[in-house]
């Protein structure tokens, strides 16, 4: 599970910025909010509220693109690492980025630290902690000489004896991570086999309003039976969208051979992908219809002549499923998309109900859920806005003192008059 996640100098994020997963004191609503693990108290949910352009979005895409570096290592020693720096401020567009998580994983706490730019990556620690001991051990500390464009490798005490270093060291150009570098060898290392498998099957792939592939993975996992088809069809019958069950049709289709070959040379295309074109060089398409019954019977609707709403609601439901029956950390842009508030809470609320140690974290612009403190904790929300340099700030509403909260009227009101921050300064509505 995610402890905490810090990122500087990246998009609209300049100076480093923490979004921490740590519960607070408090015991509010700890059966629904709250996972213990040894020591540590964890979050399942977090929400970020704030106006349009306050990097919300921008936050979350720090969760993705952590992912791609640890587990989508790049195939050339040229290739670019792909990301934007804070570029209003010139001393910031060339200067170094960071990311700093500190996640558990199997039965240690692990701190993970990258320097970056666009070329290299320029230093990583790692420091590592069993969930009983009382201090941390490093792990490693990554350095590039970018003069020589070669990376090295200091190994803890504890970890000098690592079996396979060389083998690791050989892949790791100056463009990837240690753990892309082990994504690319064949050596034997389980304590990185399993955070390399925690990023790619702990950490979901992010959903934004726009995501066009989120209907073929839910179909996908459907046909491997990762999500149940019954529990699914119960889910989408709850929530009064006139949905009574679904099929799927699953079909391959050869890939034209010209097309495949362009495919196949293209120097950034993973290596898992193109070894399973090589072997089966088709493509699948998953068609979904969803059953209506109508007065003559059940009437099968293809899934895009749904409403956007119901297809978004199709979507999310396969996902909730997916987080209940397994555990996984999900980033979700504007989860209120095509929903009707009360679907959208429906959905929060049966996740906080029903999953185990899955986390979310979301952004959205529906503000009514501060009319109720008694149905939320208050380090579950937090606020993105920025400052007068345009860079990103983020901060919860549990970092208020709580006797001026206290002395609010209510919290909806507080936030929707500006009293904590992160809403938009609207000038006059006149047009000349």
């Amino acid at each position: 599970m995610i402890l905490d996640l810090s990122i500087s100098n990246f998009r609209s994020i300049k100076d480093r910025q923490t979004i921490s997963f740590i519960a607070e004191s408090s015991t509010h609503l700890d059966d629904y909010y709250v996972v213990k693990k040894s020591k540590y108290r964890i979050l399942k949910l977090i929400s970020i509220l704030g106006p349009n352009a306050s990097g919300k979005s921008n936050f979350l895409r720090g969760f993705q693109f952590l992912r791609r570096l640890v587990i989508h290592p790049l195939e050339n020693k040229g290739s670019k690492i792909q990301y934007e720096p804070f570029l209003l401020d010139d001393d910031y567009k060339n200067a170094e980025s960071s990311i700093e998580i500190n996640f558990i994983c199997g039965d240690s706490k692990f701190t993970y630290s990258l320097q970056f730019n666009n070329n290299f990556i320029l230093k990583e620690i790692i420091t590592r902690q069993g969930l009983e001991d009382l201090r941390a051990h490093k792990v490693l500390d990554r350095t590039t000489d970018i003069e020589k464009g070669i990376a090295y490798i200091t190994w803890g005490n504890k970890y000098r004896n690592t079996p396979n270093k060389e083998g690791l060291l050989n892949n790791l150009l100056p463009n990837r991570t240690v753990f892309g570098a082990y994504m690319k060898s064949n050596v034997d290392i389980p304590w990185m086999k399993e955070v390399c498998d925690w990023f790619g099957e702990y950490m979901l792939p992010n959903i934004d309003p726009h995501n066009q592939n989120l209907q073929d993975f839910v179909a996908k996992e459907i046909h491997n039976g990762k999500i149940n088809h019954a529990l699914l069809k119960d889910l989408l019958k709850k929530a009064d969208i006139g949905v009574a069950d679904l099929t799927l049709e699953v079909l391959k289709t050869p890939i034209p051979k010209e097309v495949l070959e362009v495919i196949l040379n293209d120097d950034d295309l993973p290596s898992d992908v193109r070894e399973r074109l090589s072997s089966d060089p088709t493509s699948t398409d998953y068609r979904i219809s969803l059953l209506h019954n109508g007065p003559n019977g059940p009437v099968a609707l293809k899934f895009e002549d749904e409403s956007e709403g119901t297809q978004r609601y199709f979507e999310l439901s396969g996902i909730l499923l997916k987080m209940v029956q397994e555990n996984h950390f999900l980033a979700i842009d504007e989860l209120e998309c095509r929903l009707h508030p009360d679907l959208y809470r429906y959905f929060i609320t049966s996740f906080l109900s029903n999953s185990h140690e899955s986390q979310l974290i979301f952004t959205t612009h529906l503000r009514e859920f501060l009319y109720s403190p008694e149905d939320f904790r208050m380090d579950s929300v937090w606020f993105a806005e920025k400052d007068s340099q345009g860079a990103t700030e983020l901060y919860s509403l549990a970092h208020f003192d709580k006797r001026d909260i206290k002395e609010l009227p209510n919290l909806f009101w507080a936030y929707k008059t500006g009293r904590l921050g992160a809403v938009p300064s609207l000038g006059d509505t006149g047009i000349n």
